[in-house]
């Protein structure tokens, strides 16, 4: 049975207001009486109220993570750095998967008052998430590319980092790559990277699939087997890394002596697939120190102090890749 102050108060011999204000460290409490109260909720393993406590001073020591319902795993180790970021700052971390305006909602019925919301580029807010976005008073952190008045913000060179990617393989000697995936940003960057490198363009070279899509496997297999096939494949995010590494087992496909690969998100688990893969994309621990360090600031919190800061992706070369 949990224990509460009027337990304490009792067994104590004093009233449960004083049980408060000694607990609080409020004043009107003798230095003994403190203690012997301190002692006796140590004894009892008196767990305090935080929601009360909340309700009080209208501050947590909580950030509140409104994250996509996604399985892609680069959420899954970000938040678990943010987790560790906010641990080592004594900050608890919730996350919410609801939508995102029924999320802030419950942040706010928590008195969150530091958010770390995941929007993509383009995002653009509902009239139920400004509503509730009008009732926060914390600090929030818009990360993914969204932008949103009054908030801070770290978007990321998703472009560049296709572009970079280009350019890597054309040194090594590819000229005929495949980019898989869906992103505006990304497809931009990798049109960039054959036009100034000048390599050969055909239109099945971008093979369009929207996040949440199966791998498209049928139209893969097809580009395989053209005489315009690829010698290199870059790929938007891991689902689909996976698909076709699956497909490039079951054709007994060799990388990178056949095909070269290179994916968007460095996630572990890139690297301990049978090929480790070469990946580029946002350091996952750079993110969550970087949002630790705003969620964290003294700052004032005018829209000229709002942060706006763009994180570039890093490449990490493995044995996916080759000369031609």
């Amino acid at each position: 049975m949990k224990v509460t102050i009027k337990d304490i108060a009792r067994a104590a011999g004093v009233s449960h207001p004083t049980v408060s204000k000694a607990l609080n460290g409020s004043p009107g409490v003798s230095h003994a009486v403190r203690q012997r109260i301190v002692n006796i909720a140590e004894q009892m393993n008196y767990i305090p109220n935080q929601a009360a406590r909340r309700l009080a001073d209208k501050q947590t020591q909580t950030i509140g993570l409104l994250w996509p319902k996604s399985e892609a795993l680069f959420f899954h180790h970000l938040s678990l750095q943010i987790q560790q970021e906010a641990a080592r700052r004594g900050l608890d971390v919730m996350i919410s998967l609801a939508d995102p305006p029924r999320g802030l909602r419950a942040f706010n019925e928590h008195f969150v008052d530091r958010i770390i919301f995941w929007s993509p580029p383009g995002w653009q807010p509902d009239m139920a998430f400004i509503k509730q976005k009008e009732l926060f008073q914390g600090r929030m952190l818009l990360m993914g590319g969204g932008t949103l008045e009054g908030t801070h913000r770290i978007s990321v060179d998703r472009s560049g980092a296709i572009y970079e990617s280009v350019c890597y393989l054309a040194a090594y000697g590819h000229r005929r790559i495949t980019f898989v995936g869906d992103s505006y940003e990304k497809q931009l960057g990798f049109t960039r990277g054959i036009l100034e490198q000048r390599l050969d363009y055909h239109e099945h070279y971008v093979i369009a699939a929207k996040e949440g899509d199966s791998f498209p496997e049928k139209r893969v297999a097809d580009l395989l087997d053209s005489p315009d096939r690829p010698t290199a494949f870059i790929v938007d995010n891991q689902s689909y890394a996976f698909g076709l590494i699956k497909l490039f087992r079951d054709r007994e496909i060799r990388m990178p002596d056949d095909y070269s690969l290179i994916v968007y998100d460095d996630i572990p688990e890139m690297e301990r697939m049978e090929i480790p893969v070469t990946t580029i994309g946002p350091p996952i621990r750079k993110l969550a120190v970087l949002a630790l360090e705003i969620m964290g600031s003294k700052e004032g919190q005018g829209q000229e102090d709002m942060a706006d800061i763009e994180i570039k992706c890093e490449m990490n070369v493995r044995q996916s890749t080759g000369r031609i």
